[in-house]
């Protein structure tokens, strides 16, 4: 596993804001799974790609923010 968030073969097009609440939370690269882990816990790249918290996302700026928003409340139950 990598011990930094982002990686060579981590996908380049998930939101920026996303990879920072994801480091935030202390969430890392784990390309073995294609998906950022912490101990046991897991946040899949495809949940990423759902949630269009990806480049391109389609999404208006009020939608983004609510998505990000709903990201920071899903680790915040994680703990």
């Amino acid at each position: 596993m990598d011990n930094t968030i982002c990686s060579a073969e981590m996908p380049r097009d998930i939101d920026c804001d996303a990879l920072t609440i994801l480091r935030q939370g202390s969430f890392v690269w784990d390309s073995k799974v294609l998906a950022f882990r912490r101990g046991g816990t897991m946040i899949d790249y495809a949940f990423l790609r759902e949630q269009k918290l990806v480049a391109d996302g389609t999404m208006s700026r009020q939608e983004r923010i609510g998505q990000l928003q709903r990201l920071r409340i899903l680790l915040q139950s994680l703990d």
